[in-house]
């Protein structure tokens, strides 16, 4: 499993800052989570990570070569 961007969160209805979370994976990734001060529960559905890009670079023979070559 990889692990999850996660941003601090506060409860939003006593605004507590030490909120349990858990996530459940299934048809997309949900961030459950938990105040144990008031108990108010909710959900919220977490966005998956941005692609990367990668370059490709050229093999150094092939820059060499090309280099020289003019």
């Amino acid at each position: 499993m990889h692990p999850v961007r996660r941003t601090l969160t506060r409860c939003l209805v006593c605004g507590f800052a030490e909120v349990r979370t858990d996530e459940v994976v299934g048809h997309g990734h949900v961030l459950l989570a938990e105040c144990p001060r008031c108990e108010h529960r909710w959900t919220a559905p977490l966005a998956p990570e941005p692609a990367r890009t990668l370059r490709v670079r050229a093999p150094l023979d092939a820059a060499f070569e090309d280099a020289h070559a003019a």
